[in-house]
């Protein structure tokens, strides 16, 4: 379950292992922390200290966004568990050059493939669509000789750039999207794909945790400060997820549902913020699944924390294989 909680005269408390959110004074909701398995604050509510406590203790992430003005995402989870064995296996392959470059090709492998899912989508101009398909045959094919994580970061980088530039020509006008932009985003459309991908990291970052692997320790981002490169490499793999999120979505608004600053941004209305979490809450419930079973037709969904958890399986055995390990 998703909880979100959007008023600033919110007071969120704990009592034996339930959340108590009052407002004016009143309880209007009480809710099992084992029920959630993500919570998102949006501006100032009062939130007392032994929720954070609570919370971290069902290893339950909250995502804190700023109501306005430019401060940055917060996500509050759980700390690392103990699997050492597999986090000397992470810290091992990050470190060897040769390592990280299968584990770097693994990532851009799974970004270009996912793109399958958003390209069903029948508003794509058809000439870009076509383009873009030759383009990511491409990259595809050159994928194998790519011997550098600078080289592999360009490959991906066009990618995107040609992704974006077919979204740009597939949206009508009045949504004044030319490309990515982002901190803040400048378009309504760059808007939703920012908040979308903020929260997938959120679950992607909560579960890396939770399964022994370190956020912050990556193959194709290099670790830097204030930068979880582990998180943002898993990410690329379900960002276009939620870019097929947000195509789906887009239609359900207007530009007049956004208000724009000079210094902040765009962003969602506040009125108009609830119907986006409600949207996202659902897709996470059912997030299309990107290879179908043979016999399957229509899309097919499974939960996104799921899908995560079963890419990040695959993730623990290339690193071993990355490592020159066999399966015991």
């Amino acid at each position: 379950m998703l909880l979100v909680i959007d008023q600033r005269n919110a007071h969120v408390r704990c009592d034996r292992k339930t959340l108590l959110i009052n407002r004016g004074g009143a309880t209007a909701q009480r809710i099992p922390i084992n029920l959630l398995d993500n919570v998102v604050i949006i501006g100032n509510p009062t939130i007392d200290t032994n929720v954070w406590r609570a919370l971290s203790d069902a290893a339950v992430p909250a995502t804190l966004l700023p109501a306005r003005g430019s401060q940055t995402v917060t996500t509050i989870g759980a700390g690392l568990n103990v699997t050492l064995p597999l986090r000397r296996r992470q810290y091992r392959c990050a470190e060897d050059a040769t390592a990280a470059i299968v584990l770097a090709r693994w990532i851009i492998t799974n970004k270009l493939d996912s793109y399958d899912l958003p390209l069903t989508r029948p508003q794509l101009a058809a000439q870009q669509k076509a383009a873009f398909l030759q383009q990511r045959e491409k990259a595809l094919a050159q994928l194998g000789d790519a011997d550098s994580t600078d080289t592999l970061m360009g490959l991906e980088g066009s990618i995107a750039s040609a992704w974006f530039s077919l979204l740009a020509a597939s949206l009508p006008e009045r949504w004044k999207f030319t490309g990515r932009n982002r901190r803040p985003p400048r378009d309504p459309v760059n808007a939703l794909l920012s908040l979308g991908y903020t929260l997938l990291m959120s679950d992607i970052r909560q579960i890396l945790i939770s399964e022994g692997l370190d956020p912050a320790f990556g193959f194709l981002h290099q670790p830097c400060p204030a930068r979880e490169a582990l998180t943002l490499d898993l990410t690329e793999c379900f960002r276009a997820g939620v870019d097929d999120f947000v195509l789906g979505l887009v239609s359900q608004f207007e530009p007049s549902d956004f208000n724009h600053h000079q210094k902040t941004g765009c962003r969602l209305n506040k009125s108009c913020r609830q119907h986006f979490y409600n949207a996202w809450a659902e897709q996470r419930i059912n997030w299309p699944r990107l290879r179908q079973q043979e016999g399957e037709s229509g899309r097919q969904t499974i939960l996104l924390r799921e899908q995560i958890r079963g890419k990040i399986m695959t993730l623990r055995q290339t690193i071993k294989t990355a490592l020159g390990e066999t399966e015991t």
